[in-house]
């Protein structure tokens, strides 16, 4: 009878083996490994938001319904948080993927373009946390060379940028450009390879100017890879905040306090954490629509193209 249940199991398990994509057997410990990391901290957030939680040993979480879900509505930092982080991704978003396109197509099979590529890169290497030390010191009113520039140029003169409510977030914007645009240029480069060079010859022979191989037979063939960088970018930028809290924290006159920097001061600060779980879950909603929306778009493209 052992024997027999032996047999079964082995019948079944080679069954199983043959019955399986080889595919299935390659990713199934990375997906194993990813469901168990980010499904537990995911259903944790949706316990927390309707608890109020006690970080006291020994005491239980309280349950208090949709009490939260009411709190972050009547809030009025929530608002306030969503209009400038708007304000941050909206600018953040044209400047890199503009000047990241601007620089892959300028670069592109140039005689040193692996040179330049690599020296473009030099931002994205560094750490945020070192970066946001950096730029304090960079625009710092005294030691500052950017704020030396400025105020030789006469354009601001009054200290540092990140001291002001007026200028704080726009210095952050230009901090979060200097990073990453090196991204969105390496993926739109890559995008440029796949190019056909016999296609822009062809429109060149049909008497077309570089604008309109550029829209009409570049523009095309980089689409994916844009949207891509895009996509990329836009989930990054939509829940940044290393570079917020090592330079201005919220501030000044709380100019910079994100969406994701009052969940950071939220629930780390005022200890709220089940007020920080709702709204870190509509971030996390916010992120994965956009993300749907981007893809479906893209999807139709190639439809489209096909």
């Amino acid at each position: 009878m052992v024997r027999n249940i032996g047999q079964r199991a082995s019948n079944a398990y080679v069954k199983l083996v043959e019955g399986t994509p080889y595919w299935l057997w390659w990713i199934a410990p990375a997906f194993i490994i990813m469901a168990v990391v980010t499904l537990f901290p995911f259903f944790w957030l949706i316990y927390m938001s309707f608890h109020k939680i006690v970080l006291m040993p020994g005491k239980p979480d309280v349950f208090v319904g949709f009490k939260n879900w009411v709190d972050m509505y009547h809030d009025i930092n929530v608002p306030h948080g969503w209009k400038l982080l708007g304000m941050y991704v909206g600018v953040s978003m044209f400047l890199q993927m503009g000047l990241g396109l601007g620089i892959a197509l300028l670069i592109n099979r140039m005689k040193r373009e692996g040179f330049f590529s690599t020296f473009f890169l030099i931002p994205m290497m560094a750490a945020p946390v070192l970066v946001g030390h950096l730029w304090n010191l960079l625009l710092h009113s005294s030691l500052g060379i950017y704020a030396w520039i400025l105020n030789t140029l006469g354009i601001f003169t009054k200290g540092s940028l990140l001291s002001f409510p007026s200028t704080a977030l726009w210095a952050l914007v230009a901090m979060d450009t200097w990073i990453w645009t090196p991204l969105v240029m390496l993926i739109t480069l890559a995008g440029l390879k796949s190019v056909p060079s016999e296609t822009i010859e062809a429109a060149k022979v049909d008497g077309s100017n570089r604008i309109q191989i550029f829209f009409n037979v570049t523009l095309p063939f980089i689409t994916p890879a844009l949207v891509i960088a895009f996509l990329l970018r836009f989930m990054d930028n939509i829940r940044d905040i290393t570079t917020f809290i090592i330079t201005t924290k919220g501030g000044p006159a709380e100019a910079t306090k994100t969406i994701p920097v009052y969940l950071f001061l939220l629930s780390f600060r005022m200890f709220d954490i089940g007020l920080g779980s709702v709204i870190g879950f509509t971030i996390l909603l916010v992120i994965i629509f956009s993300g749907i929306i981007v893809t479906r778009t893209l999807l139709k493209e190639r439809e489209g193209q096909a």
